[in-house]
C-alpha cells in the first residue's frame, strides 16, 4: 500500500532565524584584517539517506532545508563583533618599535592624507600640522560614534566631514560615493588645503578611495593608482570587489574625456 511521503520540517525554524533557505556554495576564507593606527556554520546537501522522489511534496523542502546557510545571518554582524579586537591589533601595529611599525596615516599628496581613525587626541594635530579641512569618512557610524568627532565637532574646527558609509571587511564603495569623494577632495584641492581620507584602519576603503582620486588626478589606470599609493603606504589592501569599481570609475573617467 502506497504511502504519502512525511511532511518536510524545518520550516519554522528558519523563519525564526530570518535565513533564506538556498542551495549554498563554498565561502572563501576570511581575509585576515591587518590594519594601522598609534596611540558558518554551513549546512550541505548530504549524501546518507535516500533522496525524496522528485516532485514530491517534500522534496523543494528538504532541499531547502539541507542548503540551509546560517552564515548569511552573522556575516553582516561580523564587522561589528571584531572591530575592536582589530582596531586593537591596529593600535598594535602603531605602536610597536622596528619594521614591522604601520604609520597611522601617510601623506599621499599635497592634498590627501590616508590613514586609520581620525581619533580626538588628533584633531589639532590634523588641524594645524597637516591644514585639514576636509574629512572624508569611509566607516559606519558606530565605528567613529566614540572614538571620533562628530560632523558638528569637526566644523567647529573649521572642517567639513563627508560620510560615505561603507561596511567594514567586505564593503565595496559605490561608484556613486566615489565620484562624490573625489569631488569633495577636488574642491579641498583647488583651496590649496588638505583632506584627510580615513576608514578603521586606512587600509582598503578609504584605500580605495584615494585611488580613485588619483585616476582622476592623474588620469593613471587603477593598477597605477594603486601602485602610487602602495608605495607610500605598503601595507594597503585593495580587495578584488574594490578594484572592480576602481576599474568602472576608470571606464567612466575615461569615457568622459574623450567626449571633451
Amino acid at each position: 500500500m502506497h504511502r504519502p511521503p512525511p511532511p518536510a520540517g524545518g520550516g519554522s525554524l528558519a523563519a525564526g532565524m530570518g535565513c533564506s533557505l538556498t542551495r549554498p556554495h563554498s565561502p572563501g576564507p576570511l581575509a585576515p584584517v591587518t590594519p594601522s593606527l598609534p596611540g558558518a556554520l554551513l549546512f550541505r546537501p548530504g549524501s546518507h539517506g535516500s533522496s525524496p522522489e522528485a516532485g514530491s511534496p517534500s522534496s523543494s523542502s528538504r532541499q531547502r532545508v539541507r542548503g540551509w546557510r546560517p552564515a548569511r545571518c552573522w556575516r553582516p554582524a561580523l564587522p561589528r563583533v571584531l572591530f575592536y579586537p582589530t582596531l586593537l591589533y591596529t593600535v598594535v601595529r602603531g605602536t610597536v618599535p622596528g619594521r614591522a611599525r604601520r604609520d597611522w596615516y601617510n601623506r599621499i599628496d599635497r592634498t590627501v592624507l590616508l590613514g586609520a581613525l581620525p581619533l580626538r587626541s588628533m584633531t589639532r594635530r590634523l588641524v594645524e600640522d597637516e591644514d585639514v579641512r576636509g574629512v572624508i569618512t569611509m566607516n559606519e557610524e558606530y565605528e567613529t560614534r566614540f572614538l571620533c568627532n562628530s560632523a558638528q565637532e569637526w566644523r567647529q574646527v573649521g572642517v567639513e566631514q563627508l560620510r560615505l558609509s561603507t561596511i567594514d571587511m567586505t564593503g565595496i564603495p559605490t561608484l556613486a560615493n566615489l565620484q562624490k569623494g573625489v569631488q569633495f577632495a577636488l574642491k579641498y584641492q583647488a583651496l590649496g588645503r588638505s583632506v584627510y581620507v580615513h576608514c578603521k584602519a586606512g587600509r582598503s576603503r578609504s584605500a580605495t578611495m584615494v585611488a580613485a582620486y588619483l585616476i582622476q588626478v592623474h588620469n593613471w589606470s587603477p593598477e597605477e593608482a594603486v601602485r602610487a599609493i602602495a608605495k607610500i603606504r605598503p601595507h594597503i589592501r585593495i580587495r578584488p570587489g574594490q578594484f572592480e569599481i576602481l576599474k568602472e570609475f576608470h571606464k567612466e573617467i575615461t569615457a568622459e574625456a574623450a567626449k571633451k
